[in-house]
């Protein structure tokens, strides 16, 4: 019997690292054998908060990559020994969202990590729902382990998308972790003209300056918004919002430009945070305050075509690197916000 080593998650802050069997292929499954996998601020939500679409127990992990161990009967076009990584999400396809091409709001969503067992385990069985439209193929010369990351960026790359970032456009990024990092260098890639990032962590902003990042503000020697609006008077034409809570959705209404756009990327657990707002800033501004969540699939392949353009920058970000029976460990250093950025679990 193959060992599957799987990280468990059974209620709130109750999870442990278990050895079980290898999962058994049905008609029409995949299965693939995880060689890295990313530890999400999704993951460290779901441990201590939980999540609406959570069904403990549930194996956690959503952001994978590995190879094709084994192809069940039906499935075509992938291959035993292909690298590939594996999407977090398999839309239903059927739902009012799905035909409306907006399968991000699926209403039947299958999620690993969350409604089904993920990818923090040794072995992960695709259903057949998600073969082959959850199956991406890894391309040459894009190592697994940077290709791990291909999930989260194509969030980031839905994120553009939701703020319609254009060329020449100043950004404004607030967080300076792994999802503020991913949005520096997407937008710039995107083309922004100008990028600010604000966050506390001098080590995580040097960083945001290695990835495009031109003005950084350390909210430390920043304290007042005023302050940071005296160097950029004119505001920004797309703020994102990587770290949500009153304070920062309250000052991105006054980052923002007239015309502007402010995305809300980073989810918070239920009913934890509310703010003010000010109808005559939306009215007479006219700024526009849009959410972001997951992808489409079309976003998740231009996703792993910037993924395989920028590896080296994208190295750049792991911080850590963990075996997956020290996912404990993972876990602990993620909360030493001085120094981890991206932590990736090995095997």
């Amino acid at each position: 019997m193959s060992v599957n080593r799987s990280v468990v998650v059974y209620g709130i802050n109750n999870f442990r690292v278990e050895k079980r069997e290898r999962p058994e292929l049905g008609f029409g499954e995949v299965l693939v054998k995880i060689e890295y996998s990313g530890l999400c601020p999704s993951d460290i939500k779901i441990i201590r908060h939980g999540g609406r679409l959570v069904r403990y127990p549930v194996v956690l992990g959503h952001e994978m990559a590995g190879i094709v161990e084994e192809v069940g009967e039906g499935v075509k076009g992938i291959e035993v020994g292909e690298r590939v990584n594996v999407a977090a999400d398999i839309y239903c396809g059927t739902c009012k969202y799905c035909r409306a091409g907006r399968e991000n709001l699926c209403e039947r969503p299958l999620t690993f990590g969350y409604n089904i067992d993920g990818g923090h385990a040794d072995y992960l069985l695709v259903p057949r729902e998600g073969v082959p439209k959850a199956i991406f193929k890894v391309p040459d010369g894009l190592s697994l382990e940077v290709a791990s990351m291909t999930e989260p960026v194509a969030c980031v790359v839905h994120s553009m998308n939701a703020g319609k970032v254009s060329p020449g456009d100043s950004v404004a990024i607030v967080g300076e972790g792994p999802m503020g990092l991913l949005h520096v260098l997407l937008a710039k890639i995107y083309g922004a003209g100008s990028i600010a990032v604000l966050g506390l962590v001098d080590k995580k902003l040097k960083l945001a300056e290695e990835l495009g990042a031109e003005k950084l503000y350390n909210r430390k020697n920043y304290p007042n918004i005023e302050d940071i609006l005296r160097e950029n008077p004119d505001g920004f034409d797309k703020v994102f919002l990587t770290v949500v809570n009153k304070a920062t959705l309250e000052e991105s209404l006054r980052l923002v430009k007239k015309g502007g756009r402010v995305v809300i990327f980073a989810g918070v657990p239920a009913h934890s945070v509310s703010f003010s707002l000010d109808p005559n800033i939306v009215h007479y501004d006219e700024v526009s305050l849009v959410g972001s969540s997951s992808y489409l699939y079309v976003e998740y392949a231009k996703a792993l075509k910037f993924v395989s353009m920028y590896q080296r920058e994208l190295s750049k970000i792991i911080s850590h690197r963990f075996n997956i029976d020290e996912f404990e460990k993972a876990v602990a250093t993620w909360d030493d916000k001085e120094n981890s950025v991206k932590i990736i679990l090995t095997r």
